[in-house]
């Protein structure tokens, strides 16, 4: 299976919860679910210890990665001038590249909708 999905940080904190669990689990399943090097770096800074961290991180790279390059970074400042004042950069640039991917970003959080609403691109919410 190719990655049809990035899955931001914030879906993954809710991984505890079954119905996201479920979706989450079924997008891992021969890799449906993409990560970028921003939300590894959100990932991991909850990690605690030098240990824990290599192993969350070799865990991290087992998923396809989609680039954060400057094409991306381009595009996550058109739509910051688009949806205006108030969405995060990390946000923006994830929902960049996810755009820039072709994927669907699987998110929890309302910001990705704002930002949808002037993208035109895919999102699924999970909560």
């Amino acid at each position: 299976m190719t990655a049809t999905h990035l899955a931001d940080t914030s879906a993954w904190a809710q991984i505890h919860r079954s119905e996201v669990a479920a979706r989450l689990g079924s997008l891992f399943v021969g890799g449906g679910a993409a990560t970028c090097g921003l939300v590894d770096l959100e990932a991991l800074a909850a990690v605690a210890g030098p240990a824990e961290h290599a192993e969350a991180l070799a865990e991290r790279r087992l998923f396809p990665q989609v680039p954060v390059d400057d094409a991306v970074l381009a595009r996550a400042a058109e739509l910051q001038g688009l949806v205006g004042p108030g969405v995060p950069v990390n946000a923006l640039v994830v929902a960049a590249a996810a755009e820039r991917a072709g994927l669907i970003l699987l998110h929890s959080d309302p910001v990705f909708e704002r930002i949808a609403a002037v993208s035109g691109q895919p999102v699924e919410g999970v909560s």
